[in-house]
This record gives structure tokens, C-alpha cells and sequence, in this order.
């Protein structure tokens, strides 16, 4: 093929136009977009956090929760909850740009002093940028214990160490962590709500409660069947002979202990309505676990005893109750029997009963036949 001159001279100019176009592509020659690489934003707290408990809290909760909000959102938090100058253990959730903080149970010591912080390193946005600025969150105070009642009186001790005064008259062992104390604390409070609920107006002043956690401990209080018990005055199943009516737990964490309690406190209310006149002991355990659901009878089948007359006397009671087939048939039979007769008679009829008992009356002339025999 032959070019002439002048089409040479075409070509090159449109060899040319070609070319600045490339050029202008690649970002060459002066017309190209010659802005700076976008940076992320920074992960910082917000402007306004929204932060709880508040800075200066006085009566945080036991369990307290720690919240913050950040600039946005957030694909992972940490926040670091010190008390007392112990890191509690917990875990952190977020959701959009708040992140919360719960503690594992049981939570923190009552009065205790806490403060917050972000955990920089474990808080990050979804492109990865890790939290920057202030770390400060809240300072704050967990409440004090609100004692159920009760008369502050003496600790008792065992093996020459006395039992601690947590409030009223609460008395705990000393190797039971503070922050199981409010726990313990509810359980009380939960437990009376549970009585009132069949008794109505508790007339029983609260009994001595007292806590054990090791195996020495229940041995000296509630004897070597380690049972969770209620203690008349002057009576004792181990070493300590009460002065008073007091309830033994042999466990600090038994995620039973508040119908534990209100079980054992049945058997102070019965005990203050009836004067201490004789009830059979069928009865006022049946009534007990009946109140306090506990033990739980809800997959326990058959009888304990071909008839529940037989233990009348709280002695035989415990005698035939050892062995622990037993126990559940024999508790759950009892409570059986007491919730028929409930659900003809109502609560005011336990009360009517055991006014009755109190003024000298027959249990069995007042009580009727057996519904469940």
C-alpha cells in the first residue's frame, strides 16, 4: 500500500488524537482526577455518648450493666468493668453503634467501687478501624445490701471462727465470696414473697439465717446429713443448739436456695401461728414443699409410704426420709395430699386450721379425712 504526503500528514494527526486520549485515560497529561485517597473515619465515642450507669452512680445494680455509644457502627466492642480493683468477668455485645457490657453471674460485692473503660485493642469498625481517643467511660457505686429484716443478733461461730454479719441477722461464712452476698440476699426476699402468697401477713418474726459453704461448716450447723434445715429454739441436727429459730443453708450457690427458704420459712410460720402446738409432720412438710416448690416434684411418680399417717413425729420423718428414692416419693405424696386439701379449702383454710390447732383443737378433727390415701 502506497501513502502519499498528505496522507501521511492525516494519519499522524489522528495517530495523535489516539494517543492523548490514552494518555488522559491512564491519568497522564493535566486533565486527570488528581484528588487524595479517601481516610477512614476514626472509631471514637460519640459526641454525646449515651453512657450507663452514669458517671457517680451511688446504687448501681448488683449485676451491673455497662453500656457506651461510639461514632458509628461497630462489627466488635470490649468494655473492661473493674471493681474493687478486680476485673469482672463478663461479655461484651453490639448492636449497630452501642455496645453492652453484662457481668457473669453472681455479679459484684454490694458498696462496691466500680469503674468502665473501652478496651481500644477488642473494639473495632467493620473496615477494621480500631477505636481511638478516650477510653474513659463511668465511675460508679453498686448499692447496699437491703436486708430482708430481722434482729441484728450475735454470729455464732464454729471451730473458733465466727460466722459474718452480712446484715440483719444474716450471718454467713467467711469463705463465701462478697459477691455472692446479694444473691443470697434476694433469695431471702424472694422466699418470704413465696410464703405470703399462702400465708398472707407473716406473723413469725424472721429467723436467723445461716450460710455455709464448706463441709465443716454444715457438719457443725446442720449436722452430717448436710440437709438444709430449719433449727427450733433450744433443738440442733449438728453441734450448734440454736437459742432461736434459725434456718441452715448448706450452700451458698444452689440455684434452689430461694424455695429452699421459703420452705424452710413455712415451717417458722406454722411454728408461730399454731404457739409450737404438735401439727403432724406430714402435714407441715407437705405444706412446706407445697409453698416453697420445693423439692421438686414435677417428674417424681409413686408413694413414699403406704400412708403418710405413720411419720407424725418429725423424728420419724427424718429417719424415713434418708435415703433419697424415698425422700422425693415421701415429700412429693405429702405435698400431693396438702394441695388437694388446698384446692377444696383455699388458703384461708390453712389459716383457719392452724388457728384452730393453736386454740387446742384436733389437727385430724379439723383437717378431715385423707384425699390422696
Amino acid at each position: 500500500m502506497r501513502i502519499s504526503i498528505s496522507d501521511y500528514r492525516v494519519a499522524g494527526a489522528s495517530l495523535s488524537v489516539v494517543m492523548a486520549v490514552v494518555l488522559s485515560a491512564c491519568g497522564g497529561g493535566g486533565g486527570g482526577d488528581n484528588s487524595a485517597p479517601t481516610t477512614p473515619a476514626t472509631l471514637t465515642l460519640a459526641a454525646a455518648p449515651a453512657i450507663s450507669p452514669a458517671n457517680g452512680t451511688t446504687d448501681a445494680d448488683y449485676a451491673p450493666t455497662v453500656q457506651f455509644t461510639a461514632s458509628k457502627a461497630m462489627a466488635a466492642a470490649g468494655i473492661k468493668l473493674v471493681c474493687d480493683g478486680a476485673v469482672v468477668a463478663g461479655k461484651t455485645t453490639v448492636s449497630g453503634a452501642v455496645a453492652t457490657f453484662k457481668p457473669d453471674a453472681p455479679g459484684v460485692a454490694a458498696n462496691a467501687q466500680c469503674s468502665a473503660s473501652v478496651d481500644a485493642a477488642a473494639t473495632k469498625d467493620v473496615a477494621g478501624t480500631v477505636f481511638t481517643g478516650s477510653t474513659a467511660l463511668t465511675s460508679f457505686t453498686v448499692k447496699a445490701l437491703a436486708c430482708p429484716g430481722g434482729s441484728a443478733n450475735t454470729p455464732p461461730s464454729f471451730n473458733g471462727a465466727a460466722l459474718v454479719a452480712a446484715c440483719g441477722n444474716l450471718f454467713i461464712e467467711p469463705a463465701v465470696a462478697k459477691n455472692l452476698w446479694p444473691g443470697i440476699v434476694t433469695g431471702i426476699q424472694t422466699a418470704l414473697e413465696m410464703d405470703r402468697k399462702v400465708y398472707g401477713t407473716l406473723q413469725a418474726t424472721q429467723p436467723d439465717v445461716l450460710v455455709c459453704q464448706s463441709g465443716a461448716c454444715a457438719d457443725y450447723f446442720a449436722g452430717p446429713r448436710r440437709r438444709n434445715v430449719t433449727l427450733y429454739p433450744n433443738t440442733y441436727a449438728g453441734q450448734y443448739v440454736a437459742p432461736r429459730m434459725t434456718v441452715v443453708l448448706t450452700s451458698p450457690t444452689w440455684t434452689q436456695n430461694p424455695y429452699v427458704l421459703a420452705h424452710e420459712f413455712s415451717h417458722v410460720e406454722v411454728a408461730k401461728r399454731t404457739n409450737g402446738t404438735h401439727v403432724p409432720a406430714w402435714f407441715d412438710e407437705g405444706l412446706a414443699t407445697y409453698v416453697g416448690g420445693e423439692p421438686i416434684c414435677t417428674n417424681v411418680t409413686g408413694k413414699g409410704i403406704d400412708d403418710l399417717r405413720k411419720l407424725d413425729q418429725e423424728a420419724d420423718w427424718v429417719a424415713y426420709t434418708g435415703p433419697e428414692d424415698v425422700f422425693f416419693k415421701t415429700y412429693c405424696q405429702a405435698r400431693a395430699e396438702v394441695a388437694a386439701w388446698i384446692g377444696k379449702r383455699g388458703n384461708a383454710g390453712v389459716l383457719q386450721l392452724l388457728d384452730a390447732v393453736r386454740q387446742g383443737q384436733s389437727f385430724t378433727g379439723q383437717y378431715g379425712q385423707m384425699l390422696t390415701q
